[in-house]
């Protein structure tokens, strides 16, 4: 198969050259925004209703850097966790003071890799189970998992 290669990491490549991604299966969603910016959130929330840009997972843009994941895209995405990929005393500083505040604010549960290893998430339609290569601390109830069960209203 060829193709043209988009935004592929050549010299020329740029954060807001991302692929974004809504992935949903069944009731569940997650949301990678890879690096993009300020510049493309603000497009997308533009182009998309306030349903279609919900996610249960958001794996937080730009490795925690504070020109992601603004306040409108949170507000828009809503979502419960919040995942974070981030090196270990990396040279930029992510994630952020500024964004690890904006998430604690919006009320969401935050995983970061440089504190608790690679993250797992998996779904069977009904609800996510997320797990951390290290015992995931901000998520301690007892299977690390997130339920996003709906009721199930059908009448006998």
């Amino acid at each position: 198969m060829a193709g043209d290669c988009l935004g592929g990491g050549g010299p020329s490549a740029k954060n807001n050259d991302s692929l974004v991604l809504r992935l949903r299966y069944g009731n569940e969603t997650v949301l990678l925004p890879g690096d993009a910016e300020k510049q493309v959130e603000r497009e997308i929330l533009s182009a998309n209703s306030a349903e279609a840009m919900r996610a249960d997972v958001l794996k937080i843009g730009h490795h925690g850097s504070k020109n992601s994941t603004t306040p409108e895209f949170l507000a828009a995405v809503q979502p419960r966790v919040g995942i974070i990929s981030a090196g270990e005393d990396n040279p930029y500083g992510h994630p952020s003071p500024e964004l690890l505040e904006r998430l604690e604010n919006a009320g969401i549960r935050i995983l970061r890799t440089d504190r608790d290893g690679a993250v797992q998430i998996m779904a069977d339609g009904r609800r996510l189970e997320i797990r951390c290569f290290v015992a995931c601390p901000s998520l301690a109830n007892a299977a690390a998992s997130v339920q996003t069960e709906t009721p199930n209203h059908k009448q006998d």
